[in-house]
């Protein structure tokens, strides 16, 4: 009965808050009065003159070690390394918390690649799936991962979004679905729900179909945003019925701008973009920044967080926190740290979120929720604790076998532009099989074969290849794992370690020169060009270089073998490749974005594979990685049955510890001593060492001369722990 009379507290609750007008709540930041106080940080002033007034006792802020392990955990994503805390426990600092914080968000790539987890759920940026196939669907993988690794201003990152430019044009493109779709799931009624939700913490998929019952949205205010995105004329439909209306394109808070009616789309979205990012328009930043403290504290300043027309528990704290973030430059990096060098994030985190206080629904916040590891933290953290990292030596495959959709070469692409890596060497250049291609070449298509000749055994080889027009490589006669390029002017990374072995390695490149017909061999001459550069690495030094260059021993012919790509053993008779002669300035030169992609991925840059960049599997589905086709702003982090038995029978992670498990007994200095395998697994795993018990217990487990089996039981009792899987 207690239970029911909650339930229907609750409905009469949601009913009554649906009576309030959303435009009751001022859209513009309130200027608000930092409360007096001892605290540095202003989030710390707000939170202790609340919980005087609610008469509540703060918690104890955590130590160091809990400290360490939850900040690298909510800002990279990855656990900290032993050899780093023990530094931070030997820091007698003041403000060596403040210096790790600033440390960890400076890291560029690894904080790129955990917040990518993040946004890739909020702007359902899948890497294969439904809507891929027929072409409906485009991810946004490489703009996103840009966006984080530059640190983007966020007003800038959103107006990229909702006013395409190129490579962001896949978030509003929606979801082309086949068969009969309801009106409501139109292209146009999903870009209007999604920036909604996403940007302004609104829900209109009920208000897409009628007056909604959740709050006060009205099916006009869902179809005059769905009018902004449409190409043409939208007829407004009730419950799936058509009304013979026309929407008229507007923006929901129509107090903050109008959207010009008889507007091309393209002016449209640069209006929408323009509104939705105006310093007047105060729902922008509150909603952020309650995201950010939600991801980092397991609650909303509002809850839910996606229904920002209901009151924060501390409304001051919510607007005084999205007015300094503005004040930022809309700085997410700028948020995080100062919510993470607060007392009130740093408290020891309680067990459940207590919302009814004595009888009370009202909701008192007492410090930061015990939360679970998401799916891919869980998987990098299996991965730190072994050091067995999916890397592109895989052939850009996942564990499983199956083709990566892409994602990975568009991170390896922004990567190759930052600063990272030695200086270029590119020594390749344009060549061909006549000399003048650069200039005029017949639409044709020619064959290259080359050796790469290795005495040792690579860590990493990389080939990065242009071609005017497409071109297909082929190593070692392994075909399935070709790579292909139709791009000119954007040469393609490719990671060949996988394919490379020590001794001669064939390299086959099959080069097009599309003439007038769609690539068929007809059509005026034009100009044509391959380039190829190949580096073999061996740690920081090179052991092995293949490129086009003039002095190469590349061979080319006009006419091709019976198959060739599968068929081992050098062309006979074929004629030598020459250097291609043309302007200096022509566009076959790429000198710049060709030297940057090989420097690029000269170094340790595409080693380490974050979980993020792979495909779902069976384990990361089960705890709780989304499929994307639906906008995903919060995952449920409350363990299931099917998360249990993926857990304990899955066999995705039971072949994730066997292969860590083979690593760990390899690695040098582990063998025949378990007793420093099991040392140094509880201290990258949970931060300390093991207990008496815990000691006990796997030396039981390891013995004195451990097999893969026994060590990969270990690393299962290890991260099965809560003390392993939670963030606490």
């Amino acid at each position: 009965m207690k239970t029911l009379a909650r339930f229907v507290a609750s409905i009469a609750a949601i009913l009554a808050f649906a009576g309030q007008a959303a435009a009751e709540r001022p859209l513009a930041l309130r200027e608000v009065q930092i409360p007096a106080g001892i605290a540095v940080n202003p989030i710390d002033r707000f939170v202790d003159s609340y919980s005087k007034d609610h008469s509540v006792t703060p918690g104890p802020v955590v130590e160091d070690r809990t400290f360490v392990r939850r900040v690298a955990l909510d800002l990279t994503g990855l656990l900290p390394s032993p050899e780093r805390l023990e530094k931070f426990l030997a820091d007698s600092n003041a403000n060596k918390r403040e210096l790790y914080i600033k440390e960890l968000l400076a890291a560029d790539r690894a904080y790129a690649d955990h917040w990518l987890t993040f946004w890739n759920d909020a702007l359902r940026n899948a890497y294969r799936g439904t809507g891929f196939i027929d072409g409906g669907r485009k991810q946004i993988t490489g703009w996103i991962y840009e966006s984080l690794f530059r640190n983007k201003p966020y007003d800038q990152f959103v107006r990229e979004l909702v006013d395409p430019v190129p490579g962001a044009e896949g978030f509003l493109h929606g979801i082309q679905w086949r068969g009969v779709v309801n009106a409501s799931q139109r292209r146009e009624m999903q870009a209007a729900q999604t920036v909604a939700q996403v940007f302004l913490g609104t829900n209109l998929k009920c208000a897409s179909c009628h007056d909604s019952f959740i709050n006060d949205w009205k099916l006009a205010d869902a179809y005059g945003m769905a009018g902004i995105f449409a190409d043409g004329p939208v007829e407004v439909h009730h419950c799936d019925k058509p009304t013979g209306d026309i929407a008229k394109p507007a923006f929901m808070f129509p107090a903050l701008g109008k959207i010009t009616e008889g507007a091309a789309r393209a002016d449209r979205l640069k209006e929408l973009a323009t509104i939705i990012t105006s310093p007047q328009n105060g729902r922008f930043p509150r909603t952020i920044v309650n995201r950010l403290w939600a991801n980092l504290f397991g609650r909303g300043l509002v809850e839910p967080i996606d229904e920002m027309e209901r009151p924060a528990w501390n409304e001051d704290l919510l607007d005084w926190l999205a007015a300094d973030f503005v004040a930022s430059g809309y700085d997410l990096k700028h948020t995080l740290a100062r919510i993470c060098t607060s007392n009130a994030w740093q408290r020891q985190a309680i067990g459940e979120a207590r919302e009814q206080e004595a009888g009370s629904d009202e909701f008192v916040f007492r410090g930061p929720l015990v939360r679970r590891m998401t799916a891919e933290q869980f998987v990098d953290a299996v991965a730190t604790l072994t050091g067995d990292w999916q890397t592109p030596s895989d052939g850009m495959r996942n564990r499983d076998g199956r083709a990566q959709g892409g994602q990975l070469l568009d991170v390896l692409k922004v990567l190759s532009k930052s600063e990272e890596g030695p200086t270029p060497e590119v020594a390749a250049e344009w060549i061909w099989n006549e000399p003048e291609a650069a200039r005029l070449a017949e639409p044709a298509t020619v064959y290259f074969y080359s050796e790469l000749n290795l005495k040792e055994k690579p860590d990493r080889v990389t080939a990065v290849v242009a071609c005017d027009n497409e071109f297909r490589l082929v190593v070692n006669e392994q075909v399935r794992n070709m790579a292909s390029g139709k791009s000119w002017n954007q040469p393609e990374v490719i990671d060949l370690t996988g394919l490379c072995k020590v001794g001669s390695n064939s390299v086959r490149i099959t080069a097009r020169n599309w003439g007038d017909g769609n690539g068929a061999k007809t059509g005026s001459p034009n100009p044509a060009g391959l380039i190829c550069q190949i580096d073999a690495w061996k740690g920081n030094r090179r052991i092995g270089q293949l490129v086009s260059s003039q002095k190469s021993e590349w061979l080319t012919s006009g006419a091709v073998p019976a198959n060739w790509e599968a068929t081992a053993g050098r062309p006979k008779e074929w004629q030598q490749a020459v250097r291609v002669a043309g302007p200096s300035d022509g566009p076959w030169q790429i000198a710049g974005t060709f030297g940057r992609l090989v420097a690029g991925h000269a170094g340790e840059s595409i080693q380490q594979v974050r979980s993020v960049l792979a495909d779902a599997s069976p384990l990361t589905r089960a705890l709780g990685q989304p499929g994307r086709e639906q906008v995903v702003t919060r995952r449920d982090d409350r363990a299931t049955m099917l998360q249990v038995l993926e857990l304990t029978n899955g066999t995705t992670l039971d072949q994730i510890l066997t292969s860590g498990a083979q690593r760990l007994l390899d690695k040098p200095g582990f063998e025949g001593k378990p007793a420093s395998l099991m040392n140094d697994l509880y201290q990258r795993g949970l931060s300390r060492s093991p207990t008496t018990e815990e000691q006990q217990i796997a030396s039981a487990l390891l013995g004195t001369d451990p097999n893969t089996a026994e060590a990969a039981s270990l690393l299962w009792v290890l991260v099965m722990l809560p003390e392993f899987q939670l963030i606490r």
